[in-house]
């Protein structure tokens, strides 16, 4: 059920248990990738999870935060003040409609700041129960250990098999001479125009000449099947959360 798409006597009456919303960023992915890679794999695998569940799905925040990439044509980056509080007021939104568990389903790791502080601070003030997947660290992790050759980054190997398999069209090509391929390691996290300079000089970390279609499918048809089976125990009243002691 897409929320933009129900007139306000459906949506009064609809199950609204559980509610996907799908966040990412427009942002530059190598020369390969298309610039709203991140929301268009978080919207891809929320859209799967609720057709699979008839869950409700809100529509894609398309805007996030960079610190680095912003060097970019292309990219855009909106401060993590403007973000907090774009994220805050959808949550809350979501709240006094009567939603009870708002599954995010993110792509970009540059929203998870605020993402993190709007979930805590709306979680206090309303009975919303708020759950935010860090999708390409969350979920799929045994196929990713199973398909993957090469460290996962950004617009690598891993991703560039995802965006591949989901929308091929939108792949322009698949470096596989190595001419995107890029990786710079750091020993501390390091901020700074020189360290700047250094990063993603093709908005590349990683290796994506070793991308597959193959391997992307079978990424996303194991984080689908952990979105949906994470629905279904919401729906029953079960938390993704166990205590062990």
């Amino acid at each position: 059920m897409r929320w933009w798409e129900l007139t306000w006597p459906e949506f009064e009456k609809i199950d609204k248990t559980v509610a996907l919303l799908p966040t990412g960023i427009v942002e530059a992915h190598g020369p390969h990738l298309p610039l709203g890679t991140d929301a268009l794999m978080a919207t891809y695998i929320a859209e799967e999870a609720a057709k699979r569940t008839n869950a409700l799905l809100l529509p894609t925040v398309w805007y996030g935060n960079t610190y680095v990439l912003d060097k970019f044509p292309g990219t855009i980056s909106i401060s993590n003040e403007t973000l907090y509080m774009l994220y805050r007021d959808i949550f809350r939104e979501v709240a006094r409609n009567g939603v009870k568990y708002l599954v995010v389903i993110n792509g970009h790791g540059g929203n998870a700041d605020a993402l993190n502080m709007a979930a805590k601070d709306v979680a206090k003030e309303t009975n919303l129960t708020i759950i935010i997947i860090n999708w390409w660290i969350d979920l799929a992790k045994e196929a990713r250990k199973k398909v993957l050759e090469t460290p996962e980054g950004h617009a690598a190997e891993d991703e560039t098999s995802e965006v591949w398999a989901a929308y091929p069209d939108l792949v322009k090509y698949v470096p596989r001479d190595g001419s995107a391929d890029e990786w710079v390691e750091a020993r501390f996290r390091v901020y700074g125009k020189d360290v700047y300079s250094m990063e993603y000089t093709k908005a590349v970390q990683g290796y994506p000449s070793r991308a597959s279609q193959e391997k992307g499918r079978a990424i996303l048809e194991a984080a689908i099947s952990e979105v949906v089976q994470l629905i279904n125990d919401l729906r029953s009243g079960k938390l993704p959360v166990t205590k062990v002691k």
